[in-house]
């Protein structure tokens, strides 16, 4: 079938909210908190083709600002183009892992990751940043697993939301701050 026609086709089952039928396998996944180590290790070799092999071809992801990437190709070229330019050289470190099996075929995995080595839209090193990945899987036919949709969130640090001015997203806290604790030399002169 022409490029063409698979568009037409695609658009068409898109348009009537079906999902494309999950590869028959076998993914490199053999049960769902695999994932953490499969990309992690795809991560740090900055190997965007491993990492799309561990995602079904109509997968969705969503980074930490919103893109939502919305199969295999469109997530394994992005990676590719963060690899060859802010990612390169960084790491990529899980810190806590959780999972829940929602029936047999079914898993929901939530890592906290920490991000170390990235850049800055000049080149120079940016802050460790910390966040946590939602990620569904699905079990194949043959007992794999493979990722329909990963979800990136930044773990901002002593904030409860954001807050949106003049298009600037800001992370905000509405909890009242405890008060500084009195030093030694405060109380000396009481």
């Amino acid at each position: 079938m022409g490029s063409g026609k698979r568009l037409k086709k695609l658009r068409k089952l898109a348009e009537l909210g079906q999902r494309l039928p999950l590869p028959s396998g076998p993914s490199p996944l053999q049960a769902p908190l695999d994932v953490a180590s499969a990309f992690t290790r795809a991560w740090n070799t900055h190997d965007a083709k491993a990492i799309g092999k561990l995602f079904a071809d109509d997968a969705d992801f969503v980074n930490v600002v919103g893109l939502w990437w919305t199969s295999r190709r469109s997530i394994r070229r992005a990676l590719a183009r963060g690899f060859e330019g802010w990612f390169a050289g960084s790491t990529f470190t899980v810190e806590k892992l959780s999972q829940r099996l929602l029936g047999p075929d079914a898993a929901v995995v939530i890592a906290r990751w920490r991000i170390e080595g990235q850049r800055d839209p000049d080149g120079e090193p940016a802050d460790t940043r910390r966040g946590l990945a939602t990620v569904v899987l699905q079990r194949l036919e043959d007992g794999t697993w493979l990722c329909v949709s990963w979800h990136n969130t930044d773990i901002a640090a002593a904030a409860d939301t954001n807050l949106v001015r003049a298009g600037v997203v800001t992370p905000t806290s509405y909890l009242t701050p405890l008060p500084e604790p009195a030093h030694a030399e405060d109380r000396a002169g009481e």
